[in-house]
């Protein structure tokens, strides 16, 4: 059934059957040698268009947790976007890996250890192919860092610390192991909260798009810290000059700003707010400043819970993620201004910390992190709407979902 679709699709894609000269040979010549050395090209070539599709369906996912539990560390996975099922490949034994990033080669993974004041991160060389981890190297960072992203251009690593109320940056080696050059600027203040914002807890790093820039969000201080990147000179790696503190960006006092993202243009950026449950909306201008335009309500039950935030790869739609009553996934249509309309919610599983939507925008993959499980639902493109696949993938505290194609 599968074989006969695709060779239907292929065919739909190639009418006519082209000759080396590049010109469509006539139909009509049935009996002729040319039409079957013709047929012989025409099946290598629909074998090749066979594989490269299913090789598109076919995706490795890693998997960070925490490990209080059942589960040991980083677990790999081939993913099937065709029939959703997802078979197993390895796990790297670490402690509380809550957060992942990978090397632009995904030659590399790199995973934050959230572990109080022995928190660290630590290097993994990767094979895509097989989905195996082998343990580099690892450095002591921050207390609980909660995300980590690559820099490409000044090749680092950076944390969030949220108990520390800091950001790390780490050198990496040309073998992707972490160096012992490491930058922490630390942050001070308090907030609103009488509970949760004593102290700066910085959650995420998001790099601009010209990646001159990186913005950090401090659910403890209802701010966000520009840091400005510059590039590194004299053919070194030293990154003591490389990052600066910049602009601060002020925030209604409770919101708790937890996941900012900016849309590939560089135009727009986006901040769920874990404390007051909005979403804010702002616009960039050439030099990087943050504008507050808009901000909607994703977070009806005012639980406290907001958690992640994506834009759909057309950026036609966002979505973004509440936790701890009427956990979902809430859907937002976006102008072409860049402003938000919401046009929906999609209940998920218990405790939706974290999501990932496949690089062809068919499917987003909820971690359910108190369930226990990781939701597959398909993606309407056309509405943005949320349907539920009825499968699921067991995975003990999901926290961290990753694609590598």
């Amino acid at each position: 059934m599968k074989r006969a679709f695709l060779l239907t699709l292929f065919l739909s894609f190639n009418i006519f059957i082209y000759a080396d000269n590049g010109e469509p040979d006539k139909i009509k010549n049935t009996g002729s040698r040319d039409f079957t050395y013709t047929w012989k090209r025409r099946r290598i070539a629909f074998r090749e268009f066979e594989r490269e599709h299913t090789d598109s369906l076919n995706l490795t996912m890693i998997v960070g947790t925490y490990t209080s539990g059942s589960s040991e560390g980083i677990y790999t996975y081939k993913f099937n976007a065709g029939d959703l099922t997802a078979q197993p490949l390895s796990c790297a034994v670490i402690d509380n890996p809550s957060y992942l990033t990978v090397s632009p080669d995904a030659g590399y993974i790199y995973a934050v250890s959230e572990s109080g004041d022995h928190s660290t991160v630590s290097a993994f060389a990767f094979d895509k192919g097989a989905g195996t981890l082998r343990f580099i190297n690892k450095k002591q960072v921050g207390a609980d860092p909660c995300f980590i992203t690559y820099n490409e251009s000044t090749k680092s690593v950076t944390t969030a610390n949220y108990t520390g109320g800091s950001v790390s940056f780490i050198g990496i080696d040309a073998d992707g192991s972490l160096t012992d050059q490491q930058v922490l600027l630390q942050y001070e203040g308090h907030g609103k909260n009488p509970v949760r914002q004593t102290k700066p807890h910085i959650h995420c790093i998001a790099q601009t798009p010209d990646k001159k820039a990186l913005f950090t969000t401090d659910l403890g201080t209802d701010k966000i810290y520009k840091i400005e990147v510059a590039p590194l000179t004299n053919g070194t790696n030293d990154l003591s000059s490389v990052y600066r503190k910049s602009s601060v960006v002020e925030l209604e006092p409770g919101s708790g700003p937890r996941h900012l993202i900016f849309n590939k243009k560089g135009t727009h950026a986006y901040l769920i707010n874990e404390l007051s449950g909005m979403v804010t909306v702002f616009s960039v201008d050439m030099e990087n400043n943050l504008t507050k335009r808009q901000s909607v309500l994703a977070d009806t039950y005012y639980a406290e819970g907001g958690a992640d935030i994506r834009l759909s790869d057309d950026e036609k739609f966002l979505y973004a993620s509440t936790r701890l009553k009427g956990d979902r996934i809430v859907i937002f249509g976006v102008n072409e201004d860049g402003a938000l309309k919401r046009i929906g919610y999609h209940e998920t599983g218990k405790h939706p910390r974290n999501f990932a939507i496949t690089p062809d925008g068919n499917l987003m993959l909820v971690a359910c992190k108190d369930d226990g499980v990781i939701r597959i639902l398909k993606i309407d493109k056309q509405t943005g709407l949320l349907m539920d696949s009825g499968k699921t993938i067991p995975v003990d505290q999901p926290v961290c979902i990753i694609f590598v194609q």
